[in-house]
C-alpha cells in the first residue's frame, strides 16, 4: 500500500486540500526499524475529506531526518528514489584520499570545495562532511587523510590541485569491508515539492534511507 500512499500525497488534490501530519514516529535499534504515524485531515471545507490515520514501516532504516514539525506542508510529495547524493556512499566504494598542504587562502578553498559539492550533490553533502574546514586544525594536520565516495573524487582532486595541494588515492574500501555503509540495496524515501525544491536539492526536505518501505492504512 506505499505505493497507494505515494500516489495519493502526489495529487492536484491532495496538496491543495489535505492537512498532513506526522503524529509521532519510534526507532527500533535492535532492528533499524523506523515506524512513523501519519494523519490525513481537510483544511478545505469545500470538499470533505474523511480523516485518514497511516503507519509507514522502514527496515533496516541507514538515515532520517528532517522531521522537526508535526505539519509537514509544504514538503508532503512522498517519492522513492534508487539514486540520490545521500545514497553514495551506500552504493559506491569508499576511497581513502591523502591530502597533503595547506592552502594559501583558507576561506577560498573552503568556499571552492563547498560550491563544487554544491554542484554535484545539490547541497546534500556538506563541506563540513569532508574536511575538517577549521583553519587551525588545518595548522596542526597539514597531512589528513579523508574519506569519500568514489564519484566525488575528481571534484576533490581538482579543487586540491586549483589551491597547491596534494592529493592522493591511498585505498579503495569494497563491499563487506565497507561496515556499516555496505548497503547496497538501500533507498531514500523523501518527502519533497518540486515545485519548491528539486528532490535532488537540499532544501531541508525530510527523507529516510532503508532497504524497503511499507504503509497501511489503519484508520
Amino acid at each position: 500500500m506505499i505505493e497507494d500512499l505515494i500516489r495519493k500525497t502526489n495529487t492536484t488534490e491532495f496538496y491543495q486540500d489535505s492537512d498532513f501530519k506526522l503524529e509521532s514516529y519510534s526507532f527500533k535499534t535492535s532492528d533499524n526499524t523506523l515506524e512513523l504515524f501519519f494523519s490525513i485531515n481537510q483544511t478545505s471545507y469545500d470538499i470533505p475529506i474523511e480523516l485518514e490515520e497511516w503507519k509507514l514501516t522502514c527496515v533496516k532504516t541507514e538515515q532520517f531526518d528532517g522531521f522537526f514539525w508535526g505539519l509537514l506542508l509544504p514538503y508532503v510529495k512522498m517519492k522513492i528514489l534508487d539514486s540520490h547524493p545521500l545514497l553514495l556512499k551506500y552504493h559506491e566504494n569508499e576511497l581513502v584520499c591523502l591530502v597533503k598542504g595547506k592552502p594559501k587562502n583558507l576561506n577560498l578553498f573552503v568556499g571552492d570545495i563547498s560550491n563544487a559539492l554544491e554542484k554535484k550533490t545539490g547541497n546534500w553533502i556538506k563541506v563540513s562532511e569532508v574536511f575538517w574546514n577549521n583553519e587551525e586544525n588545518f595548522k596542526l594536520y597539514p597531512k589528513r587523510h579523508i574519506r569519500i565516495p568514489e564519484s566525488l573524487k575528481n571534484l576533490i582532486a581538482e579543487v586540491c590541485e586549483e589551491h597547491n595541494l596534494e592529493f592522493e588515492v591511498t585505498n579503495e574500501i569494497i563491499a563487506e569491508d565497507k561496515g556499516y555503509a555496505d548497503k547496497a540495496k538501500s533507498k531514500i524515501l523523501i518527502f519533497g515539492n518540486e515545485d519548491v525544491s528539486p528532490n535532488y536539492f537540499s532544501l531541508n526536505q525530510p527523507y529516510i534511507i532503508a532497504e524497503k518501505f511499507t504503509a497501511e492504512r489503519i484508520k
